[in-house]
């Protein structure tokens, strides 16, 4: 009797139908790197440096299947402030996606993202605004935010950095 249960209980684990992916199947992790950069001298004593940074991301599995067609969707966040500006810098969004046709366990695919222009712009010494605005203006980055999804559009994985004037937002498609 106690054979023909264990038995009965193998043919029923081998029979159960495959589980679909858990939320925390998939890990991504970005890294910024930088594409170009070039610095002017501009008019009314002023000096400029204007950089193209991207980030690669690496997408790993830790399921102990196959993924097919897994969607990575990415907001990226940039503050973009104006020499000689007292108001707030204006927040942007960079946005897009990246389909992986095959991800297995242990192989991790990377991508890079599409590229963003930071701009630095300051006064020369000793030079002032009359408005009282800072002499220095610089554009940041102020959040990451990835998604990953599978063939049904079931989310499978995530990776969020939102700091400062970000931490409110929400995720739209």
């Amino acid at each position: 009797m106690k054979t023909c249960f264990l038995f009965l209980a193998a043919i029923g684990l081998v029979l159960l139908p495959a589980t679909s992916p858990a939320f925390d199947d998939v890990q991504i992790m970005p890294s910024r790197i930088k594409l170009d950069s070039s610095k002017a001298r501009g008019k009314h004593n002023t000096n400029s440096e204007s950089k193209d940074i991207a980030y690669t991301v690496q997408v790993n599995s830790s399921s102990f299947k196959e993924l097919t067609n897994v969607t990575v969707k990415y907001k990226i966040f940039y503050q973009v402030a104006e020499l000689g500006s007292k108001s707030d810098p204006e927040i942007k969004l960079s946005a897009g996606s990246h389909t992986i046709p095959s991800l297995l366990t242990n192989k991790p695919v990377v991508f890079e993202t599409d590229a963003i222009k930071l701009e630095k712009a300051a006064l020369d010494p000793g030079w002032h605004f009359v408005n009282g605005a800072s002499p220095t203006a610089q554009d940041k980055v102020v959040g990451l935010w990835f998604k990953a999804f599978d063939s049904t559009g079931k989310q499978i994985g995530e990776y969020c950095n939102l700091n400062g004037a970000t931490k409110s937002k929400k995720w739209e498609d």
